[in-house]
């Protein structure tokens, strides 16, 4: 048994089976909780892993490996993982979705009003707008959401759900059984679109996907960003290459956005 509190916490009940998983043992063991629950600390998959847990590439202290900007965060613990670069006309600014939410909020209001850029893209690791039923990140939405529509954010970046969903305009009338807050995901007063993708081989299921524009399961995709002064263009291309979403972001002075989808003859689908 992990100690109580601890990361990598964990229980077994009498015949060696975990019972109870704590979110970090992920990270630690590479399985999340639902491959776990049940399983024995003497059997696959955890008994495999300590038998061959192979041989680490890259130190697990990544700071160490790759530099980043370090800026006036909140804290310590945040630093190198709460930060903006600004290229290319744009501002890029990467936030800490696994911690802290809170003491982010006012440097993240900093960055965004001290932007010179034309352009702003936000990213982090939880999506604010989750297509899992058992995922809802609403803290993010109490939280951060309000400071991406008030600077109209053009766009967002996450991961996590290991599925593929973006935002758009959508018939209201069919977004169903999802949590409050969903109904604005898409809202052409503010512009901002939201894009969850996943490049790697672990998949999960779409089990809400109404109130996004396009969707994908199982589907490993990469994304090109084109940015000139007045107009982003979004592609996203599955491993093989074929394109499977492209969108426009039209600049307009003194107004949102305007979202210009792709023509369905160029998706392949």
């Amino acid at each position: 048994m992990g100690p109580k509190g601890k990361t990598g916490y964990f229980e077994i009940n009498d015949g060696g089976n975990l019972v109870l998983v704590d979110k970090t043992m992920e990270s630690l063991t590479g399985f999340d909780e639902d491959e776990l629950l049940g399983s024995s600390v003497y059997a696959s998959p955890l008994f495999d892993r300590q038998r061959q847990p192979g041989v680490p590439k890259v130190s697990k202290h990544w700071r160490n490996q790759f530099v980043y900007p370090i800026q006036d965060v909140p804290n310590d613990s945040l630093k190198e993982t709460v930060y903006f670069v600004d290229y290319q006309g744009v501002r890029i600014i990467s936030m800490d979705s696994n911690k802290d939410l809170d003491l982010q909020v006012p440097w993240l209001r900093r960055a965004l009003q001290a932007n010179p850029n034309r352009w702003t893209i936000v990213t982090f690791h939880h999506p604010i707008f989750s297509p899992g039923s058992d995922r809802d990140n609403k803290e993010l939405r109490r939280l951060w959401k309000p400071l991406l529509d008030e600077y109209r954010v053009d766009l967002v970046l996450s991961g996590h759900d290991h599925t593929y969903a973006r935002t758009g305009k959508v018939d209201p009338n069919n977004i169903e059984n999802v949590p409050t807050g969903y109904q604005q995901a898409y809202d052409p007063e503010i512009g901002t679109v939201y894009v969850v993708s996943v490049s790697g081989p672990k998949m999960y299921s779409i089990t809400k996907g109404s109130f996004a524009k396009r969707v994908a399961e199982n589907t490993q995709l990469y994304q090109v960003i084109s940015v000139s002064e007045k107009e982003l263009e979004f592609r996203a291309y599955k491993a093989t290459g074929e394109m499977y979403d492209k969108f426009t972001l039209q600049k307009r002075e003194g107004k949102p956005n305007l979202l210009i989808e792709a023509l369905t003859s160029e998706i392949k689908k």
